[in-house]
C-alpha cells in the first residue's frame, strides 16, 4: 500500500515492510495537520503550552501538546498499527492539529483522500482523532483511528488497512 498521504513522502511501501520513518506527515495542509511522537511531562518554551504524554491500548507512545490558553492542539502524535486485509499490518506515525471546546473536547479527522500513483493505481487515506480534557485539565484521552485503502487501476480493491479505533490516555 502506498503510504503518501497530502506531503508524504511519495512510493510504493508494501504493508507488511513498512516502518514509521520520521515524521510522516499524514494530511492535506489545513485546519487538521499531522506530525509526529515524544514523551513525558513538559512545559514547551515557544508555545508556553503543556505537554501530555501516555500510551495507546495497542501500547505505543501519544502526545499531546496545547498552547498557553489550553484552547488549541499545537500538535497531537501517535505510533499507530494497521491491520491489512491482505495479512500484513504496518506501524506509522499520525499527528494532527485541533481546537479544544469549552466543554474541554476536540474531534479532527480528514479524508477520505485519494492519491493516484505513477502505475495507475490509487489510495484512499483517511483517519480521526477525538477526544477530552478533564475538568483539571491533568489528563487526556480519546480514539485515534487510521485507514488506507488500495485500489488497483481498474478500480478493484487490493488491499485495506485499518487501525479501528484506538483508545489512548495521556498526563502532565
Amino acid at each position: 500500500m502506498r503510504l503518501s498521504r497530502g506531503v508524504t513522502k511519495r512510493g510504493r511501501i508494501g504493508w507488511a515492510c513498512a516502518v514509521a520513518t520520521g515524521a510522516l506527515v499524514v494530511s492535506p495542509l489545513d485546519a487538521s495537520a499531522r506530525h509526529e511522537q515524544g514523551g513525558l511531562r513538559a512545559t514547551t518554551a515557544a508555545a508556553g503550552g503543556t505537554v501530555y504524554g501516555g500510551v495507546t491500548a495497542q501500547d505505543f507512545p501519544v502526545v499531546i501538546e496545547t498552547n498557553k490558553s489550553g484552547r488549541k492542539i499545537v500538535k497531537a502524535t501517535i505510533a499507530i498499527r494497521l491491520t491489512c486485509t491482505s495479512g500484513g499490518t504496518v506501524t506509522l506515525s499520525d499527528g494532527y492539529r485541533a481546537t479544544v471546546s469549552k466543554k474541554r473536547k476536540f474531534s479532527v479527522s480528514f479524508g477520505p483522500v485519494t492519491q493516484r500513483n505513477d502505475d495507475g493505481t490509487t489510495t484512499d487515506l483517511e483517519g480521526s482523532l477525538s477526544g477530552s480534557f478533564n475538568k483539571a485539565r491533568t489528563t487526556v484521552s480519546g480514539k485515534w483511528s487510521y485507514k488506507g485503502t488500495e485500489h488497483a487501476a481498474s478500480g478493484a480493491v487490493t488491499d485495506t488497512c485499518d487501525s479501528g479505533s484506538v483508545s489512548w490516555k495521556a498526563k502532565q
